[in-house]
């Protein structure tokens, strides 16, 4: 048995650490083990190989290296191992999990974090990302391993069915009727190419930038949120295009630039989408969003009478309410978007190309549909904090959030406490601000959202401010 390195730490989708520091080969076999053993204990429903497991890998450096021994390690412990022969999508591992009736697959990525970073998910039989007592038990089996006879190992194009899938589930010749000029910005991740390969045939114009595969992300951190999207938005404000789809290093997360090059933020796709699907497409179904995610959503589900659903933050939470409700849509703050009638997992190719589809249907450009929605179910404001700090000061705020002492300080009337994730304050006006540290570095993660944009820079100003002292 080889000895546990204290390094490995899993957050909300995984494990994640700087390549050559903490993210090295005997490190990613350490995990690998840790995978193959925790598999063995998982139930395989009705049509699923207990002894298949699937292997992805994105376009950061050593990322392909790093999947090939994944794979081995998996082969070595008796599985039957398909790794796929191209960087796709983290999403494409949870489709091809369900399509090849596999019990889970391994997907190389650090998703949005700088390019220093690489990592490891876990994704379940049932297509969406592990629940947390599943890297519960990957973490209580590191250090062990199973080595058995009879595995293997091949290679499979992941790709071509999945695009397949999404050409089905989207209105192609809706798309293709309204003509769509889109801009694509993968920020030199994985989702290159593949708006083009799902409207393929149709008359709606994709322009790739961005696009060429480079693993420093020419020094951006490959997340899809205005401050790394000004290409994009210089582009989008020369104009010639109805929307900006941008996505993630992994590309299960989307950024949404208007025809004018303002960004829209996830809460109100989430909102636009779920009013699009009930109202002209005529499906049914629950939403659910995390914690941190705008009230723009609540407002929207009550409005439609439709069931709503609020969850601890990590899209996880919500693949796990898709195993078990009828779920429409569900989705975060950071940008994944997913629905129940797909994957219990989050899609920034389908949830970005689904706001084109919107946009077509409507015939109208997407910042009048946003202005219509907040017309109708109301205007919020907000913005977020991650500062690194010493944990001490962090922890120190925190518990003076908990205690009341920041009540009076954040110029609203506090009206209840919430701790499903983090401290949340809740204010009179329908307003917020939520205090939550990360699992895994010595950040603090600060919300707020209210009726008031001014009010929402005043309560993450003073909330830093106290941080300091």
């Amino acid at each position: 048995m080889r000895a546990m390195s204290n390094e490995i730490q899993f957050g909300t989708d995984g494990w994640r650490a700087v390549i050559a520091d903490g993210f090295t080969f005997a490190n990613v076999r350490l995990v690998a083990d840790a995978i193959a053993v925790t598999a063995r204990g998982l139930e395989a429903p009705d049509g699923v190989d207990a002894n298949r497991l699937i292997v992805g890998f994105d376009r950061r450096f050593l990322s392909p290296d790093f999947a090939y021994e994944v794979a081995a390690i998996l082969r070595d412990s008796g599985y039957e191992v398909i790794l796929s022969t191209a960087p796709t999508p983290s999403q494409t591992i949870s489709f091809s999990a369900v399509r090849l009736g596999a019990i889970g697959g391994v997907m190389v990525t650090a998703s949005h974090n700088p390019a220093k970073y690489n990592g490891l998910k876990f994704k379940g039989s049932y297509g969406g990302s592990a629940l947390p007592e599943t890297y519960a038990a990957i973490g209580r089996a590191l250090g062990t391993e199973d080595r058995r006879d009879g595995g293997s190992l091949r290679s499979e194009d992941l790709l071509a069915d999945y695009v397949l899938a999404l050409r089905e589930k989207l209105d192609i010749g809706k798309l293709s009727g309204a003509r769509l000029s889109i801009l694509h910005d993968p920020i030199y991740g994985v989702a290159s190419g593949l708006p083009e390969r799902v409207l393929e045939g149709s008359e709606a114009r994709v322009t790739t930038m961005r696009g060429e595969h480079d693993p420093s992300f020419l020094g951006v951190n490959p997340e899809p949120i205005p401050g790394n999207l000004g290409p994009s938005i210089a582009r989008m404000k020369e104009g010639g295009f109805d929307l900006a789809i941008c996505n993630d290093g992994d590309a299960d997360r989307v950024g949404i630039l208007d025809e004018n090059g303002v960004f829209v933020s996830p809460h109100k796709l989430i909102a636009l989408l779920a009013l699009y699907m009930v109202r002209r497409k005529g499906m049914t179904g629950e939403i659910v969003k995390t914690f941190s995610t705008s009230r723009i959503v609540e407002n929207v589900a009550r409005g439609l009478g439709v069931k709503f659903h609020e969850t601890p933050i990590g899209f996880k939470y919500v693949a796990d309410l898709m195993l078990t409700r009828d779920i429409l849509i569900g989705g975060e703050e950071s940008g994944g978007v997913g629905f129940g009638w797909f994957l219990p997992e989050r899609d920034g190719i389908l949830s970005g190309l689904l706001v084109a589809e919107c946009i077509a249907d409507a015939g109208r450009p997407l910042s009048v549909l946003v202005r219509e929605m907040e017309e109708e179910f109301g205007t919020l404001h907000y913005d977020r904090r991650d500062l690194l700090r010493p944990q001490a000061a962090i922890d120190r705020l925190i518990e003076k959030v908990r205690d009341g002492g920041m009540d009076s300080e954040l110029g609203g009337e506090v009206t209840s406490r919430e701790e499903k994730d983090g401290v949340k304050l809740n204010f009179a006006d329908g307003g917020w601000i939520l205090f939550r540290k990360s699992g895994t570095e010595p950040i603090i993660r600060i919300y707020a959202e209210s009726p008031s944009q001014v009010a929402v820079a005043s309560m993450l100003a003073r909330a830093a401010a106290e941080l300091e002292a």
